[in-house]
């Protein structure tokens, strides 16, 4: 049976543990994770959190609703097995909560698609460079050619850097987006479940990256770049050497998008493959 758990009532170490047993499991879906990124988050478990679905659950106005949290991708059922089926979890959810916006990574009929791309980097890095374009390659030479350090930053730093360049374009991020952000990234760091690299020239931090590392899948979740950095293509020099000396026991590095034909190249260019993951909505 399916049951409605306030934050409150659920216990978080049975929560993270099937996570971590899960045949999908994602770090967006630990219970350290979520309280960060959406505090007061509600849940569906059932029989003994043998499958578990957590709900980002808002209120305003004294109307509740979901909407996907900031930083996180993709949510939606996690079980200890693959028979489990997520259109009767998404029944149970209270008809009282209106879903402005759920995105899940089971696949599910009729929903809109957003698209994401994977990369295996299962096999040693120069197995994994055969897949890169020439633009990618021609990239990695001409960054062997400046005098480029990369070595780990604050995240602090990281969110700085974005702040004064990308930063200004984006509305969505706030003050209090930030601060969540910071907070989420000490936490996953505190966890030992990934790093925030940085790149350097001439001893000026000029482009930075935040990876995971967990349940054998790194991703990318967070980066910033200066005009410098895009000029000489500094990402492709920080995304290879996280393959080749960073990415510990990681079997696929995930990029978190895009929706956004440039990047959707610039994700592709490494040989990554498109995967869909699914938006619900309801108006």
């Amino acid at each position: 049976m399916i049951k409605l758990y306030a934050n409150n009532e659920i216990d978080k170490r049975k929560w993270d543990s099937c996570v971590a047993d899960s045949q999908n499991g994602l770090i967006y879906a630990y219970a350290w994770y979520l309280d960060i990124v959406s505090p007061n988050w509600s849940a569906l478990i059932k029989e003994d959190y043998k499958a578990i679905f957590p709900l980002p659950i808002k209120k305003k106005l004294g109307i509740s609703y979901i909407s996907q949290p900031l930083f996180t991708q993709k949510l939606g059922l996690f079980s200890v097995n693959d028979l489990e089926d997520v259109k009767s979890f998404l029944k149970a959810i209270p008809k009282k909560v209106w879903i402005r916006s759920l995105q899940i990574h089971n696949q599910l009929d009729n929903a809109k698609t957003k698209d994401n791309f994977e990369l295996d980097i299962s096999d040693d890095v120069e197995e994994v460079r055969k897949k890169y374009s020439q633009n990618v390659k021609r990239n990695l030479k001409k960054t062997a050619q400046h005098d480029l350090q990369i070595k780990k930053c604050e995240s602090s730093e990281l969110i700085q850097l974005f702040k004064e360049n990308k930063g200004k374009e984006v509305a969505e991020l706030n003050s209090k987006a930030y601060s969540t952000l910071l907070e989420l990234l000490d936490k996953i760091q505190q966890k030992e479940k990934g790093n925030c690299l940085a790149v350097y020239k001439e001893g000026k931090l000029i482009s930075a990256a935040f990876f995971t590392n967990c349940l054998k899948k790194s991703v990318f979740l967070f980066s910033a770049s200066n005009k410098t950095a895009k000029e000489i293509g500094t990402n492709h020099f920080l995304i290879d050497t996280y393959i080749e000396n960073f990415k510990k026991d990681s079997l696929i590095l995930d990029f978190e998008g895009s929706m956004i034909p440039s990047l959707a190249r610039f994700y592709a260019s490494f040989g990554a493959e498109k995967k869909c993951y699914y938006l619900i909505e309801k108006i």
